[in-house]
């Protein structure tokens, strides 16, 4: 880019530009023409120099394009008048100003909305929920696992879970009043416990770093148990960034058996990359062959072709 400076007028309209000093922006002709056009805006700053006292005014261009090649530029025609530059913005030491150009190049357009006349706050529909089941308000179902109790809704249970809906209001429902108890059977506390916080507010409670991938293990059983898709899909996510050489035999089995299919290929990856050795050093053959011999021989195929 160069900027082409008239301090005595010129441009398409030279007689109205006399008196004034004219101002072209102009692609470099050493850009190849053949590479097209360049959508841009320029913002003129003239700064006087002068000290203490300095002026700055600035225009800007709209949105323009360029032939790349030297071809055309833009005018600032009447910039300004010659006598107000004298006037404001020369410093009388030496005659001199600043002149500044600001370049933005456009690859496509952005629509800015000012600020609204009304501020919608977003949705906290999880929050009031979470309140609802960490109160206990309004609950009419106890949920009981390892000797702990857990009051909640049926309706919300029932509304997330067909696990729950046929277990609280169908055919085969359990514990019609409040003062029943459904137990869970086969379940911690504390993975029960997350589930109705995940149910509630559609968000995992916080865990150490060092118990996410047992939490995530245990909490995708239940989700696969309870029919939380979603859920089950978090968890999945989770232990795909958890393998190791000590956990990946025991989470390829979990794949296996909950249907895992995404999780199972990232467990067979890792394994592509150490070899059988890594499970020869763990001792993982028997475990493996013995809780899923399909996925072994499945395994040991992959392996060999690769």
């Amino acid at each position: 880019w160069y900027i082409d400076y008239f301090p005595n007028g010129r441009g398409p309209l030279i007689k109205r530009a006399r008196g004034y000093l004219s101002l072209q922006i102009v692609l470099d002709g050493a850009v190849p023409a053949t590479a097209g056009t360049v959508k841009a805006q320029f913002t003129l700053s003239l700064i006087s120099n002068a000290v203490p006292v300095q002026r700055t005014t600035a225009r800007k261009s709209p949105v323009h394009n360029l032939a790349r090649g030297g071809a055309g530029g833009w005018w600032f025609f009447k910039y300004m008048s010659k006598e107000k530059i004298e006037r404001f913005f020369l410093d009388p030491k030496d005659d001199s100003f600043t002149l500044q150009c600001d370049v933005v190049i456009l690859d496509r357009f952005r629509v800015v909305k000012g600020a609204p006349f009304v501020e919608v706050p977003p949705p906290d529909l999880h929050r009031h929920l979470g309140e609802l089941l960490f109160s206990g308000e309004a609950s009419d179902v106890r949920l009981q696992a390892g000797g702990e109790t857990f009051s909640a809704q049926r309706c919300v249970l029932a509304a997330r879970s067909p696990v729950f809906k046929a277990k609280l209001l169908g055919s085969m429902k359990e514990g019609t009043t409040t003062d029943c108890a459904v137990r869970i059977e086969d379940i911690e506390p504390q993975v029960l416990k997350a589930v109705l916080h995940f149910m509630y507010t559609d968000i995992l409670p916080e865990v150490s770093k060092e118990e996410e991938a047992a939490m995530s293990q245990h909490l995708l059983e239940a989700a696969d148990r309870f029919g939380l898709r979603r859920l089950k899909l978090i968890c999945e996510e989770n232990l795909c960034g958890c393998i190791d050489t000590s956990s990946v035999v025991t989470t390829l089995v979990l794949a296996e058996q909950h249907s895992c299919q995404g999780l199972k290929e990232k467990c067979f990856e890792f394994l592509k990359s150490t070899g059988l050795n890594a499970l020869i050093a763990i001792d993982a053959f028997n475990h493996l062959s013995t809780s899923c011999p399909a996925v072994l021989e499945e395994l040991t195929s992959k392996l060999t072709l690769h």
